[in-house]
């Protein structure tokens, strides 16, 4: 193409006014000059440069006041020309990425807010009920708070006005056709995902629903399965009481969970049913590797919490409502003593506080170990064994726990009696072994309880062993006589309460009546000057 359809061309476009002033390579370019007239300007940019250094050495003598002058000395035109052209194609980047950002912006936030359009709606009708769901989130899937109370007694505890589960449940069903139904959060649908994953393992057992159909949106048991066939027995509390040995026994002989499992401590009855659940497959698999038909034993767990948790006495009621619960109890005094010394030896880094700064509830550095933990009485009366009617029974109570639930039968030991030793310690034990398995219904015969190693976990080093032997107590010296006085005075009113209260009960067993009796008069009296 030659250089006058070019020229022609280029005027045809623009047009354009031919600058008559010399331009530099830059600004050539910006202006799309002729080629001839480029390099004639590249030729004039030049020479100007070179004159500009020129006058630049002679005046470099002369004066300082013209240092920041000393630039190339280009015509005004010229230098009018690069400024604009640099300052256009500045602003066209920068309004560019501003108009780029700004689209992605709002392509974001529609995209978010966008609400779901049934097939035949009006989006108007829909941008409203986007709107209320977002405002309103948090009262989308609950009852209105008049009937919320009613659904919530009759479907977990019996009605107030009809103790029958027939009506409980019928109560709970008319009120659940008039709960809002909406599609189940992102986040409640992530707990369930999360709580599911891994356990494609698990295999499809007799008798066993698939785990997925058992759990809700919310990663917890749904509301409207049961499972309580699932968990036989289980040890609830309290510690220090023998927990550990009966069920180290009672895992030889029935499919118990090995470790404590305290899911519902914290309301995670999700987590518990696939312990279970993983447990039994694991279970059902070594059998069928063994060439074994699988054995249907008892299941059972342990957790010494769970008798003082909120959550997990309604948990055990509204899901395992016919468990049996095996709880233990022990002196106030003798059960502070050891609990104080089990922290001391096994955390032995953190320095426990003075037993009077214990008297009360378990504040910041207590590790647990409070005086608030011996009402055993009153954390009893929330298992709905005792009319809790009369202005007596309540006046033995201290913690205002008004908050009860039915949960299945109850066995109830002292710590004393698991032991062999004393004149007829032997038959006393053999005898509380027999009635225990005769309460979870064993077909073997539970074996003595051996002797409790208490060693700590770093007995083995010196240095740490002589400071937890400085630092446990002997409750029984003058020092601790304020937190024995405020736990003979919970000793005696649990005495009293279960002895007049509990034992009443039909669902509540124990062992040598008389002699439990006996054991439990013992507590009116303060144990150390019988040391």
């Amino acid at each position: 193409m030659g250089e006058s359809s070019r020229q022609h061309r280029h005027s045809h476009r623009g047009n354009r006014k031919k600058s008559e002033q010399p331009l530099d390579g830059y600004a050539a370019r910006r202006s799309q000059l002729t080629v001839s007239q480029y390099f004639e300007a590249v030729e004039l940019s030049r020479s100007h440069r070179q004159s500009s250094k020129n006058d630049d050495r002679s005046k470099k003598s002369s004066s300082h006041q013209h240092n920041g002058k000393r630039r190339q000395d280009k015509t005004s035109s010229e230098r009018e020309a690069i400024a604009s052209i640099s300052i256009s194609d500045k602003c066209f980047r920068r309004c560019a990425i501003l108009m780029m950002i700004s689209f992605l912006s709002v392509a974001s936030i529609n995209f978010i807010m966008l609400p779901s359009i049934a097939p035949g709606e009006n989006p108007q009708n829909a941008k409203s009920r986007w709107t209320h769901r977002k405002i309103s989130s948090a009262k989308a899937n609950v009852l209105p708070a008049d009937k919320q109370q009613v659904f919530r007694i009759g479907r977990i505890f019996g009605s107030k006005n009809d103790n029958s589960m027939r009506s409980s449940l019928k109560t709970s069903d008319e009120l659940k056709e008039q709960e809002i139904l909406t599609p189940p959060s992102p986040a409640d649908d992530l707990k369930r995902k999360k709580l599911l994953y891994g356990t494609k393992h698990v295999p499809e057992m007799a008798n066993w629903p698939p785990l997925s159909a058992l759990i809700g949106n919310d990663g917890n048991i749904r509301d409207d399965v049961d499972v309580s066939g699932i968990l036989d027995f289980a040890i609830i509390g309290f510690g220090k009481t023998g927990t550990t040995s009966i069920l180290r026994h009672l895992s030889e002989m029935t499919d118990s969970l090995s470790k404590e499992h305290c899911d519902l401590v914290v309301n995670k009855s999700g987590n518990l049913l696939k312990d279970l659940y993983e447990d039994h497959a694991r279970r059902f698999k070594q059998a069928k590797r063994d060439g074994e038909e699988p054995e249907d034993r008892l299941r059972g767990l342990k957790c010494p919490q769970d008798i003082s948790s909120d959550y997990s006495i309604f948990n055990y009621a509204k899901y395992f409502p016919s468990t049996k619960l095996i709880i233990g109890i022990r002196h106030p005094v003798l059960w502070f003593e050891s609990l104080y010394n089990f922290r001391v030896t096994n955390v032995p880094w953190k320095e426990m506080l003075p037993t009077s700064d214990l008297t009360r509830g378990c504040i910041s550095g207590s590790q647990g170990v409070c005086a608030w933990r011996a009402n055993f009485h009153d954390f009893l009366s929330r298992l709905g064994k005792t009319p809790m009617s009369s202005a007596s029974e309540k006046q033995l109570l201290q913690l205002g726990l008004d908050k009860h639930a039915k949960v299945g039968p109850v066995f109830l030991y002292e710590v004393s009696q698991l032991s062999e030793s004393g004149s007829d310690g032997g038959v006393r034990s053999a005898q509380f072994r027999t009635d225990l398995k005769q309460f979870l219904g064993l077909q073997k015969e539970i074996p003595p309880f051996p002797l409790v190693d208490t060693s700590g976990r770093f007995d083995f080093l010196p240095v740490v062993k002589n400071q937890v032997d400085r630092n446990k107590i002997d409750i029984c010296q003058p020092q601790h006589d304020i937190i024995r006085d405020v736990l003979m005075e919970k000793a005696t009113l649990a005495s009293t309460w279960i002895r007049k209260y509990f034992l009443q009960s039909d669902e509540v067993f124990v062992s040598s009546r008389d002699h439990f009796e006996l054991i439990l008069e013992s507590w009116m009296h303060d144990p150390c000057p019988r040391r």
